[in-house]
Protein backbone atom coordinates (compact mmCIF):
# COMPACT_ATOMS: atom_id res chain seq x y z
CA UNK A 1 0.00 0.00 0.00
CA UNK A 2 1.04 3.28 -0.47
CA UNK A 3 1.36 6.60 1.29
CA UNK A 4 -0.84 9.20 1.17
CA UNK A 5 -1.01 13.22 0.93
CA UNK A 6 -0.58 12.19 4.89
CA UNK A 7 3.52 12.14 3.57
CA UNK A 8 3.33 13.92 0.37
CA UNK A 9 1.46 16.97 1.78
CA UNK A 10 2.78 16.66 5.37
CA UNK A 11 -0.51 15.79 6.39
CA UNK A 12 0.19 13.00 8.95
CA UNK A 13 -1.67 12.60 12.08
CA UNK A 14 -1.42 10.43 15.12
CA UNK A 15 -4.25 8.18 13.87
CA UNK A 16 -3.75 7.87 10.55
CA UNK A 17 -3.96 4.43 10.72
CA UNK A 18 -7.58 3.90 11.40
CA UNK A 19 -8.16 6.08 8.20
CA UNK A 20 -10.85 5.32 5.12
CA UNK A 21 -7.81 6.61 3.32
CA UNK A 22 -6.27 3.41 3.50
CA UNK A 23 -8.79 2.06 1.29
CA UNK A 24 -8.82 4.49 -1.59
CA UNK A 25 -5.28 3.29 -3.22
CA UNK A 26 -7.07 0.08 -5.06
CA UNK A 27 -10.06 2.53 -6.55
CA UNK A 28 -7.74 2.72 -9.40
CA UNK A 29 -4.85 0.65 -9.28
CA UNK A 30 -4.08 1.63 -12.85
CA UNK A 31 -3.84 5.08 -12.31
CA UNK A 32 -2.03 4.44 -8.76
CA UNK A 33 0.63 2.30 -10.43
CA UNK A 34 1.45 4.46 -13.55
CA UNK A 35 1.61 8.01 -11.19
CA UNK A 36 3.43 7.02 -8.79
CA UNK A 37 7.41 7.74 -9.40
CA UNK A 38 9.38 4.72 -9.04
CA UNK A 39 11.88 4.34 -6.05
CA UNK A 40 15.87 6.11 -6.84
CA UNK A 41 18.43 3.10 -8.29
CA UNK A 42 20.80 4.43 -5.55
CA UNK A 43 18.21 3.37 -2.97
CA UNK A 44 18.29 -0.15 -3.86
CA UNK A 45 22.24 -0.44 -4.53
CA UNK A 46 22.29 1.36 -0.75
CA UNK A 47 19.90 -1.61 0.99
CA UNK A 48 21.88 -4.33 -0.75
CA UNK A 49 25.28 -3.18 0.56
CA UNK A 50 23.82 -2.36 3.78
CA UNK A 51 21.81 -5.23 4.66
CA UNK A 52 24.04 -7.43 3.17
CA UNK A 53 21.05 -8.73 0.72
CA UNK A 54 21.95 -11.64 -1.75
CA UNK A 55 20.65 -14.51 -3.56
CA UNK A 56 20.33 -16.34 -0.22
CA UNK A 57 18.08 -13.79 1.63
CA UNK A 58 14.51 -14.40 2.92
CA UNK A 59 12.22 -10.96 2.93
CA UNK A 60 9.28 -9.59 3.87
CA UNK A 61 7.49 -6.50 2.43
CA UNK A 62 4.27 -4.47 4.43
CA UNK A 63 2.37 -3.00 1.88
CA UNK A 64 3.33 -4.40 -1.18
CA UNK A 65 0.75 -1.93 -3.30
CA UNK A 66 1.36 -2.23 -7.19
CA UNK A 67 5.24 -3.34 -6.36
CA UNK A 68 7.25 -0.17 -7.14
CA UNK A 69 9.48 -1.16 -4.31
CA UNK A 70 8.79 -5.27 -4.27
CA UNK A 71 10.38 -5.73 -7.72
CA UNK A 72 13.41 -3.64 -7.57
CA UNK A 73 14.67 -5.90 -4.41
CA UNK A 74 13.52 -9.16 -6.27
CA UNK A 75 16.16 -7.94 -8.82
CA UNK A 76 18.80 -7.05 -6.08
CA UNK A 77 18.44 -10.62 -5.93
CA UNK A 78 16.75 -12.43 -3.14
CA UNK A 79 16.26 -15.96 -2.64
CA UNK A 80 12.56 -15.06 -1.97
CA UNK A 81 10.34 -11.97 -1.04
CA UNK A 82 6.53 -12.01 1.12
CA UNK A 83 4.42 -9.25 0.10
CA UNK A 84 1.61 -8.56 2.39
CA UNK A 85 -1.00 -6.27 0.87
CA UNK A 86 -4.50 -5.98 2.08
CA UNK A 87 -5.93 -4.17 -1.05
CA UNK A 88 -7.01 -7.07 -3.30
CA UNK A 89 -6.65 -4.96 -6.80
CA UNK A 90 -3.53 -3.64 -5.69
CA UNK A 91 -2.15 -6.81 -5.32
CA UNK A 92 -3.43 -7.96 -8.29
CA UNK A 93 -1.72 -5.54 -10.42
CA UNK A 94 1.79 -6.58 -8.45
CA UNK A 95 1.34 -10.06 -9.47
CA UNK A 96 0.66 -9.43 -13.38
CA UNK A 97 3.69 -7.10 -13.24
CA UNK A 98 5.94 -9.91 -11.14
CA UNK A 99 4.98 -12.32 -14.64
CA UNK A 100 4.68 -15.63 -12.57
CA UNK A 101 8.10 -14.78 -10.34
CA UNK A 102 8.44 -17.88 -8.10
CA UNK A 103 9.98 -16.02 -5.51
CA UNK A 104 7.09 -13.75 -4.77
CA UNK A 105 4.05 -14.70 -2.49
CA UNK A 106 1.91 -12.51 -2.03
CA UNK A 107 -0.60 -12.53 1.14
CA UNK A 108 -3.20 -10.21 0.65
CA UNK A 109 -4.05 -9.43 4.14
CA UNK A 110 -3.18 -6.52 7.08
CA UNK A 111 0.14 -6.60 8.47
CA UNK A 112 -1.48 -7.26 11.68
CA UNK A 113 -3.03 -10.39 10.91
CA UNK A 114 -0.61 -11.47 8.20
CA UNK A 115 1.77 -15.27 8.83
CA UNK A 116 5.07 -14.37 9.50
CA UNK A 117 6.84 -16.99 11.15
CA UNK A 118 9.15 -15.43 13.89
CA UNK A 119 12.95 -15.28 13.56
CA UNK A 120 12.76 -16.44 9.85
CA UNK A 121 13.50 -13.38 7.52
CA UNK A 122 17.14 -11.92 6.57
CA UNK A 123 15.38 -8.21 5.60
CA UNK A 124 12.51 -6.46 5.75
CA UNK A 125 10.85 -3.53 4.63
CA UNK A 126 7.99 -0.95 4.87
CA UNK A 127 7.81 1.50 1.26
CA UNK A 128 5.63 4.70 2.10
CA UNK A 129 3.43 2.02 3.96
CA UNK A 130 4.38 1.82 7.56
CA UNK A 131 2.51 5.33 8.87
CA UNK A 132 -0.78 3.81 8.05
CA UNK A 133 0.54 1.47 11.18
CA UNK A 134 -0.10 1.46 14.76
CA UNK A 135 3.78 2.13 14.36
CA UNK A 136 4.95 0.54 17.89
CA UNK A 137 3.27 -2.11 17.36
CA UNK A 138 4.68 -3.20 13.70
CA UNK A 139 7.87 -2.77 14.73
CA UNK A 140 7.20 -4.98 17.23
CA UNK A 141 6.19 -7.65 15.35
CA UNK A 142 9.02 -6.38 12.32
CA UNK A 143 11.73 -7.07 14.77
CA UNK A 144 10.17 -10.63 15.98
CA UNK A 145 10.17 -11.71 12.30
CA UNK A 146 13.48 -11.17 11.64
CA UNK A 147 16.56 -12.89 12.71
CA UNK A 148 18.93 -12.28 14.63
CA UNK A 149 21.86 -9.86 12.26
CA UNK A 150 18.21 -9.46 10.12
CA UNK A 151 17.76 -6.01 8.86
CA UNK A 152 14.18 -3.68 8.49
CA UNK A 153 14.17 -0.70 6.32
CA UNK A 154 11.08 2.15 5.78
CA UNK A 155 11.51 4.77 3.40
CA UNK A 156 9.39 7.24 2.34
CA UNK A 157 9.28 10.11 -0.88
CA UNK A 158 8.38 13.54 0.42
CA UNK A 159 6.68 15.75 -2.75
CA UNK A 160 5.97 18.48 -0.44
CA UNK A 161 7.78 19.88 2.37
CA UNK A 162 6.04 22.75 4.00
CA UNK A 163 8.79 23.67 6.05
CA UNK A 164 10.91 24.44 2.72
CA UNK A 165 8.25 24.21 -0.52
CA UNK A 166 9.42 24.39 -3.98
CA UNK A 167 8.01 26.96 -6.16
CA UNK A 168 5.51 24.72 -7.43
CA UNK A 169 4.54 24.18 -4.01
CA UNK A 170 4.36 27.44 -3.36
CA UNK A 171 2.24 28.30 -6.74
CA UNK A 172 -0.09 25.26 -5.05
CA UNK A 173 -0.96 25.89 -1.81
CA UNK A 174 -4.10 27.86 -1.63
CA UNK A 175 -5.38 25.31 -3.95
CA UNK A 176 -5.26 22.22 -1.26
CA UNK A 177 -6.35 25.03 1.88
CA UNK A 178 -9.50 22.53 3.50
CA UNK A 179 -8.33 19.24 1.87
CA UNK A 180 -4.39 18.94 2.99
CA UNK A 181 -4.13 18.91 6.84
CA UNK A 182 -0.60 20.04 8.52
CA UNK A 183 -0.75 18.92 11.81
CA UNK A 184 3.14 18.32 12.17
CA UNK A 185 4.26 21.80 10.46
CA UNK A 186 1.78 23.62 12.94
CA UNK A 187 3.21 21.45 15.92
CA UNK A 188 6.63 23.08 14.67
CA UNK A 189 7.49 19.69 13.49
CA UNK A 190 9.79 18.45 10.15
CA UNK A 191 7.23 16.53 7.79
CA UNK A 192 6.79 13.04 8.85
CA UNK A 193 9.25 11.20 6.73
CA UNK A 194 11.63 14.09 7.57
CA UNK A 195 11.24 14.12 10.95
CA UNK A 196 14.71 11.91 11.56
CA UNK A 197 14.97 11.97 14.90
CA UNK A 198 10.82 10.68 15.69
CA UNK A 199 11.83 7.72 13.22
CA UNK A 200 15.37 7.28 14.46
CA UNK A 201 13.85 7.34 17.82
CA UNK A 202 10.91 4.33 17.20
CA UNK A 203 13.62 1.96 15.74
CA UNK A 204 15.22 2.19 18.78
CA UNK A 205 12.69 1.73 20.89
CA UNK A 206 11.85 -1.13 19.01
CA UNK A 207 15.25 -2.77 20.02
CA UNK A 208 17.13 -2.33 16.34
CA UNK A 209 20.52 -0.92 16.47
CA UNK A 210 22.94 0.06 13.79
CA UNK A 211 20.35 2.65 12.94
CA UNK A 212 21.13 4.95 10.28
CA UNK A 213 18.84 7.71 7.86
CA UNK A 214 20.13 8.53 4.39
CA UNK A 215 18.21 10.77 1.57
CA UNK A 216 18.06 10.14 -1.63
CA UNK A 217 17.03 12.63 -4.25
CA UNK A 218 16.12 12.47 -7.66
CA UNK A 219 14.73 15.33 -10.41
CA UNK A 220 10.96 14.06 -11.80
CA UNK A 221 9.24 15.95 -14.29
CA UNK A 222 5.52 16.17 -14.49
CA UNK A 223 3.37 16.98 -17.16
CA UNK A 224 0.28 18.49 -16.07
CA UNK A 225 -1.99 15.15 -17.18
CA UNK A 226 1.53 13.15 -15.09
CA UNK A 227 0.96 15.69 -12.06
CA UNK A 228 -3.05 15.46 -11.97
CA UNK A 229 -3.02 11.56 -11.77
CA UNK A 230 -0.46 11.67 -9.25
CA UNK A 231 -2.41 13.68 -7.14
CA UNK A 232 -5.21 12.01 -7.92
CA UNK A 233 -3.95 8.85 -5.63
CA UNK A 234 -3.39 10.58 -2.38
CA UNK A 235 -5.80 9.41 -0.16
CA UNK A 236 -6.44 12.99 0.88
CA UNK A 237 -7.48 13.71 -2.49
CA UNK A 238 -9.57 11.17 -3.12
CA UNK A 239 -11.39 11.32 -0.20
CA UNK A 240 -12.66 14.85 -0.90
CA UNK A 241 -16.20 15.03 -2.50
CA UNK A 242 -16.38 14.75 -6.34
CA UNK A 243 -16.55 18.37 -7.13
CA UNK A 244 -13.88 19.93 -4.98
CA UNK A 245 -11.55 16.77 -6.12
CA UNK A 246 -12.05 17.82 -9.93
CA UNK A 247 -11.44 21.43 -9.25
CA UNK A 248 -8.07 21.32 -7.30
CA UNK A 249 -6.92 18.68 -9.82
CA UNK A 250 -8.17 20.80 -12.82
CA UNK A 251 -6.33 23.58 -11.25
CA UNK A 252 -3.23 22.16 -10.18
CA UNK A 253 -2.92 21.10 -13.73
CA UNK A 254 -3.62 24.81 -15.20
CA UNK A 255 -0.67 25.67 -12.88
CA UNK A 256 1.51 23.37 -14.79
CA UNK A 257 0.50 24.84 -18.06
CA UNK A 258 0.16 28.37 -17.50
CA UNK A 259 2.90 29.09 -14.84
CA UNK A 260 5.27 26.55 -15.80
CA UNK A 261 5.03 26.14 -19.47
CA UNK A 262 3.76 23.09 -19.48
CA UNK A 263 5.95 20.99 -17.62
CA UNK A 264 7.43 20.55 -13.64
CA UNK A 265 10.22 19.69 -12.52
CA UNK A 266 10.40 19.15 -8.93
CA UNK A 267 13.11 17.43 -6.46
CA UNK A 268 11.36 14.22 -4.99
CA UNK A 269 13.59 12.98 -1.84
CA UNK A 270 13.32 9.65 -0.73
CA UNK A 271 13.92 9.74 3.45
CA UNK A 272 15.15 6.15 4.01
CA UNK A 273 16.12 4.49 7.63
CA UNK A 274 17.43 0.87 8.19
CA UNK A 275 18.20 -1.00 11.34
CA UNK A 276 19.32 -4.53 12.93
CA UNK A 277 17.71 -6.85 14.71
CA UNK A 278 20.95 -7.15 17.24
Amino acid sequence: MGADGAVEFCALMASIHASPGATKFGEDAALYDFARPAYPAELFAWLQARCGLNAQSGCFEIGAGTGHATLPVLATPVRSLVAIEPDVRLAERLREKAGGDARLMIEIARFEDARLEDGAFDFGFAAMSLHWLARMKALARVRAALKPGGHFAMWWNVYHNSAAPDAFGRATEHLFAGVEQDPNATAGRPAFALDVAARLGELRSAGLKDIEHRLFEQDVTFTPDRLSALYGTFSRVRMAPEETRARLLGEAECVVRETFGGAVTRVVTCSAFVGRRP
